[in-house]
Parts: structure tokens; C-alpha cells; sequence
């Protein structure tokens, strides 16, 4: 039976929560850091966008070398989005909230694990594009792929069986 604080417990449990909600706002350390690791491999993707031009112009584009730097610019570009993605959840989640786009705003843990899990299999799928295109062995192509069709699906059902139990 829960009964009413003494006068003297009150002031204690405002002080614990106030110092608990308080707390909270470390989550700014990793947000920024993830802000800092997301504007650097933005860069990063530039640079590699840079070598697949220099690349395009050397060879032409029906190297298959330029359609891997490609997928390589397309993976380092979705990387950075999710970083940034996170960031903004960690903000949203724990410091304050902020003006997004329907799609981007997170009000819970579970969002966010969705994103990633979303991003997850679109970057799975470039890797198994990227090993299609350089694999010299068929069968290691197949293991490999048969390996990335088992984490997409694993994903999917995690995030099925995830929306099933929301509704």
C-alpha cells in the first residue's frame, strides 16, 4: 500500500528527480559526437564522389570498379544519414524536441531501432551488390548472398513481429 510521502520525504524525492531528469542530459555527449562522425563521413563521401568522377574519366562507366566506388559513395552517404538520424533521435528522445519531418520525429526507443533496422537492410543490400559485381567465385557469391538474405529477413521479422505487438 503506497502511502502519502511525510512532509520531510517530499523534498527529497522533488531533489532525486530533478537530479534523475537532469542526468538525462548527457545524451547530448553521444548526440553531438554522432553530429561530428556524421559531418565527416559526409566529407568523406565527397572525397569518394570525387575519386568516382576521376575515375568515370579515366575508364568510362563501364568499369566495374566505378559501379563499386558508386555503391561506396551511396553506402558512406546513407551511413552519415543515420548518424545523423540518431543524433537527432537522441535529441528528441532525451534533451528537447525539435522541428522535423513527419517521418524523421521520434517519440520513443522503438522509432529509432526501426531506422537503424531500415538502414541496416538497404546497406546489406548495397555490400551484396558491391560483392555481385567484384565476386570472381559464383558460389562465394551465393553464400554471401544467402548470408545477407538471412539478416534482411531476420530484420524484417524483427520489425514485423515489432509493429504487430504496437497495434
Amino acid at each position: 500500500m503506497n502511502e502519502a510521502p511525510t512532509p520531510h520525504e517530499q523534498p527529497r524525492r522533488e531533489r532525486i528527480a530533478r537530479a534523475s531528469e537532469a542526468a538525462l542530459g548527457i545524451a547530448v555527449i553521444p548526440a553531438i559526437a554522432m553530429l561530428v562522425t556524421a559531418m565527416v563521413t559526409f566529407v568523406w563521401g565527397c572525397v569518394k564522389v570525387w575519386s568516382f568522377v576521376e575515375l568515370l574519366l579515366d575508364d568510362g562507366a563501364d568499369s566495374s570498379v566505378a559501379i563499386v566506388r558508386l555503391l561506396e559513395v551511396i553506402d558512406l552517404f546513407l551511413l552519415g544519414t543515420v548518424l545523423l538520424i540518431f543524433a537527432a533521435g537522441m535529441i528528441e528522445l532525451f534533451i528537447t524536441p525539435l522541428r522535423l519531418p513527419d517521418w524523421l520525429v521520434i517519440t520513443e526507443l522503438g522509432d529509432l531501432k526501426g531506422k537503424l533496422i531500415d538502414v541496416i537492410q538497404l546497406v546489406a543490400a548495397i555490400k551484396f551488390l558491391e560483392k555481385l559485381v567484384l565476386g570472381k567465385d559464383a558460389l562465394d557469391v551465393l553464400y554471401y548472398g544467402i548470408a545477407i538474405s538471412l539478416v534482411i529477413g531476420a530484420l524484417a521479422a524483427v520489425r514485423w513481429s515489432r509493429s504487430r505487438s504496437d497495434h
